[in-house]
């Protein structure tokens, strides 16, 4: 009898427990910025509920399991090798006195809810010498980010024995006061709660384990959408692409978006990513999609830091109209549409990827949501981008298989076949980073042009240049 009073009123408190804490776990907060770019780079997504980890335990966990870190370090995993630790260890653009990393939000919803935005992926960092401070190019592509390695890492910390109140809760005290009901709230529900999303997560990305590594700057682009969003069974194809830059979109109207072709519109691109970051489309969903339209419409890359050699721009200026300017000058007579597989010879993983059957089951769920501005196609070939911010776009290619320009203007069999990525020192000379030697090897990650998606024999134009003329046409592109 006692036994049973002890259950009711432990019961009765629970759910007191749950309709205290519900209450909070629900009320909502607002974001203020100075300015378009703080929000650009901090601003929520509207992710949290669908996606938001409480801020005092995704804090905690790389001191919890600082052996998951280093464990992925061991694997020869981007940045980590270089003794970073936490969150700086894949790779991300923090700036000096923030509380996250540049790409991610804090908003409250009941608690402070952390959540990643269009910056995570399409900022870029680099520095001219080793012992620089980092640099920051937002929009342009994060090359350095190891997102990969990022979610493994949050997986790996939500199978672990470990991730219990027991052990959170004293971390999380050290850095955030909570009160009593809080704290409760956190043992009974935050944390059991955020290891079961952990899981639920690890359970839609476990195609992911069976398949070449994305590495720093990479993602499978179109592969994540078609097994998450429409729930398409799992099959064999690699789509993994590197983050694009972002820079004066503006300039993309009526061109093809995405790698392959995939998007007719900006609108498009920004709205099934905003819904891959767990955006609810629904509320400010619209409203928030168009100001990131807005603000990226005439974002501009910074110019090339290096020295330049007026002479040789000049005449490779003259290059680029002969050789260049109908694929990527800006109104060139097929910019911004897809070149054939059989023309330009890219690695054909990525158009594999995502076909019209992927498409028109992902319309059919944008339409159901509402979203009827929203439709993709099939992907078509490889998009001819105009070229905005050329010597931060490195590795290139869409798949980033080829480390500088001095490399994608040499015949594919003599391109480098094993180089490093995800070492942010930029390559004056050759135009890119530097990919090889010991400083790269150090704190880069292994790329394989073997692996599937990886090929590097795409694109070979420019490569029966005679060596004079290469260089002048680098020149040139130091200046776009």
């Amino acid at each position: 009898m006692l036994r049973s009073k002890w259950k009711r009123y432990t019961v009765i408190g629970l759910l007191l427990l749950l309709a205290i804490g519900g209450w909070k776990f629900f009320r909502s907060g607002t974001q203020e910025f100075a300015d378009d770019l703080e929000r650009f780079k901090y601003g929520s997504m509207g992710a949290e509920l669908a996606a938001g980890i409480p801020y005092p335990i995704f804090m905690a966990l790389p001191q919890v399991f600082p052996d998951l870190i280093e464990r992925h370090a061991q694997q020869g995993w981007g940045a980590q090798k270089s003794g970073q630790g936490g969150y700086a260890a894949f790779g991300l653009a923090w700036e000096p006195g923030r509380p996250l990393p540049v790409g991610f939000s804090i908003k409250r919803l009941g608690f402070e809810r952390v959540t990643v935005n269009c910056a995570l992926c399409h900022t870029a960092v680099y520095r001219l010498r080793p012992e620089d401070a980092p640099r920051f190019a937002y929009g342009g592509p994060g090359h350095t980010v190891d997102f990969q390695g990022l979610l493994r890492f949050l997986f790996a910390a939500g199978r672990d024995g470990r991730f219990t109140s027991a052990t959170l809760l004293p971390v999380i005290a050290q850095q955030s006061r909570l009160g009593w009901i809080d704290r409760a709230f956190y043992a009974a529900v935050l944390i059991p709660m955020t290891r079961f999303a952990l899981h639920v997560a690890e359970g839609q990305l476990g195609w992911m384990q069976n398949k070449p590594a994305w590495g720093p700057g990479r993602d499978d682009a179109f592969n994540l959408p078609k097994y998450i969003l429409t729930q398409s069974p799992w099959d064999d194809t690699v789509g993994n692409t590197d983050f694009p830059a972002l820079w004066r979109l503006g300039e993309r109207g009526g061109h093809l978006i995405h790698s392959g072709g995939e998007a007719k519109s900006v609108a498009t691109v920004i709205a099934s990513s905003a819904l891959g970051t767990g955006a609810l489309p629904f509320g400010e969903f619209e409203t928030r999609n168009r100001w990131i339209e807005r603000f990226l419409s005439d974002l501009a890359p910074p110019p090339f830091p290096g020295p330049r050699q007026a002479a040789l721009e000049s005449r490779g200026a003259a290059l680029f109209k002969t050789h260049c300017a109908d694929c990527h000058a800006r109104a060139g007579a097929r910019t911004g549409r897809a070149i054939t597989l059989a023309e330009v010879g890219t690695d054909p993983e990525h158009v594999r990827t995502w076909q019209p059957q992927d498409a028109e089951r992902m319309n059919r769920l944008t339409a159901k949501l509402g979203m009827h501005n929203a439709e993709l196609q099939g992907a078509q070939g490889y998009v001819a981008r105009p070229l905005i911010g050329v010597w931060l776009l490195a590795p290139y290619l869409h798949n980033g298989s080829v480390p500088t320009l001095h490399d994608l203007l040499t015949p594919p069999a003599k391109r480098p076949p094993v180089f490093f990525r995800g070492y942010d020192v930029v390559d004056l000379n050759k135009v890119g980073f530097i990919a090889t030697g010991p400083d790269a090897e150090a704190h880069g990650f292994r790329f394989d042009t073997q692996l599937r998606g990886n090929g590097n024999g795409g694109h070979r134009y420019g490569t029966t240049l005679a060596d004079a003329d290469k260089r002048a046409l680098i020149e040139y592109l130091k200046t776009l």
